[in-house]
């Protein structure tokens, strides 16, 4: 383990560029192989559970994930994201931060079971009343948790939060899938969620350097929870945001519908995970750390959002292209009516990965107010649309709530402009990512009018044609952000090159001093 120059709870004043740069890069790539190892055994295991177990089995969990999921948010207390904008700390400060999220924790765990009945008894689900005090168990843990966990990402520390989670995940998977194969139902669900936050808590105390001392500073506490309490209120807000669609439609069209939603939903959460998530989970330490530098912090959403678009789009529509061939031939023929809703949300997971860069920059920069603001009105309608679409079926929802997260992208890239002068141009690569894909789009359909090709023919049309057409397009149109991606994949994972490129890499390992022209350097 490598901590900060004066540990992680002394004064820490902020790097030098290219520091930050290679910290940044570093913290990608950790993030990004977290992110494709934890998605990876989790599918396999949804693959494997999806044909074990009943969409009604899946709902339960569903709707009882609604309440831990809020809850959980609730024990932080916003807490992280204090501890990670904050221009300094001390060991007084981190351990308020860490009594106060236990005791929440130590509270709204025991609540819950005790609410658990007659929470069963509202939403007609009488199984909740069983499922629903095994999980509070995952609260009292996650509040153990959530201050080394936003420490070690302060540090930019990827690497021990990478392990941790992928040990977790690894094991979960592992006892959810023989729990299935035993006969025991919703309760493999209940498992996978026990162990996987058991494991990850044994492995982040073991790798963090933080141990709360016998103090108290009601001076922090006021402080962060002053801070903290909007920033929890985003954070509620954008989990009731997703978990409340899932009560709503669970409600309104029963378990079995929304086990077909929370389907569809994941694949796409899936992907989203391997793209933007991975950037966006970087971007708040690194704008933290660039918040008095107006200029930089331009540049740096500029390049992530541009770059985590890169990847971002072109996955997701490829899912909502082929999601007819590949749901059913994956989860079996029960999940086909999950098919086309996949396929409509893949488009909104578009908005919500770019939105992610501007909700970053708002928390990194201290001003949740107005990430919670713009919530709000999203929250507001989203409800409103599920309400009045419900009866018309679960597509129709879907696109209706599409086309509303779509529309809200411009409301945050204006809030940014308004704020922090960040202009128009910034978002230019981005822009130029998304004709990229739609060229290839166009190229797929095309070609398919004259071929008509269906099932795992046309599958491969698409990602053959359409990854060609969109490479070929990507270094056309916004080749600064395919070079930009490239530069930051670490010199040893990159194939040699002779000559001009060994003198190249050796610059950009000194910075890119004197090797590129500085509108070429990768800013974090």
């Amino acid at each position: 383990m490598t901590a900060s120059p004066t540990g992680p709870e002394g004064p820490q004043p902020a790097p030098a560029a290219q520091s930050l740069r290679g910290q940044a890069t570093s913290g990608v790539m950790w993030a990004a192989a977290e992110k494709w190892m934890v998605r990876g055994s989790t599918l396999v295991g949804f693959v494997i559970l999806g044909r074990l177990l009943s969409p009604e089995e899946f709902g339960i969990v569903a709707l009882a994930m609604v309440f831990i999921t809020l809850l959980t948010v609730v024990t932080d207390s916003g807490l992280t994201a204090y501890l990670v904008q904050r221009r300094t700390l001390d060991r007084a400060v981190t351990s308020t931060a860490f009594y106060v999220s236990a005791a929440v924790g130590l509270i709204l765990s025991p609540a819950l079971a005790f609410a658990a009945p007659a929470l069963a008894d509202l939403f007609d689900v009488p199984a909740l009343g069983q499922v629903l005090p095994a999980l509070a168990v995952a609260l009292l843990i996650a509040s153990l948790s959530n201050v080394p966990a936003g420490l070690l990402q302060r540090e930019l520390r990827f690497k021990e939060l990478a392990v941790r989670q992928v040990l977790a995940t690894g094991l979960s998977v592992v006892v959810a899938i023989g729990l299935a194969f035993a006969g025991a139902g919703v309760w493999a669900l209940v498992g996978q969620t026990l162990v996987r936050g058991v494991v990850s808590f044994v492995v982040l105390w073991w790798t963090s350097d933080f141990r709360p001392a016998w103090t108290f500073s009601r001076a922090a506490g006021r402080e962060m929870l002053g801070f903290g309490s909007k920033t929890m209120l985003v954070r509620i807000f954008r989990h009731s945001r997703d978990e409340g669609e899932s009560l709503l439609i669970g409600v309104l069209l029963g378990t079995t519908v929304l086990g077909l939603w929370t389907v569809a939903l994941r694949l796409v959460n899936v992907i989203m995970d391997l793209g933007a998530a991975v950037f966006g989970r970087v971007a708040h330490p690194v704008f933290a750390k660039l918040r008095d530098d107006s200029p930089r912090l331009g540049r740096a959403l500029g390049n992530s959002m541009a770059i985590g678009g890169l990847v971002l789009v072109p996955s997701l529509v490829v899912l909502a292209m082929t999601s007819d061939v590949v749901v059913p031939a994956v989860f079996g023929e029960q999940w086909v009516p999950a098919t086309g809703v996949a396929a409509i949300l893949a488009f909104r997971a578009i908005g919500y990965g770019l939105g992610e860069f501007h909700r970053a920059l708002f928390l990194a920069t201290g001003r949740p107010g107005v990430e919670l603001a713009i919530m709000a009105v999203e929250i507001t309608v989203q409800i409103g649309l599920i309400i009045l679409l419900a009866d018309r079926g679960l597509t129709t929802v879907a696109v209706a709530l599409t086309a509303w997260v779509l529309l809200l992208w411009p409301v945050r890239a204006i809030a940014v402009r308004h704020l922090d002068g960040i202009g128009w141009r910034t978002y230019t690569q981005t822009w130029l990512v998304l004709l990229a894909a739609g060229l290839a789009v166009g190229a797929v359909l095309v070609t398919n009018q004259v071929v008509d090709l269906d099932g795992w023919p046309f599958v491969a049309l698409t990602v053959l044609l359409g990854g060609v057409v969109y490479v070929g397009a990507a270094m056309l149109v916004c080749r600064p952000t395919v070079q930009q991606a490239v530069a930051a994949v670490p010199a040893r994972l990159r194939p040699a090159r002779r000559g001009k490129g060994r003198d190249r890499s050796r610059g950009r390992q000194d910075g890119g001093q004197g090797a590129a022209p500085e509108d070429q350097q990768v800013d974090p």
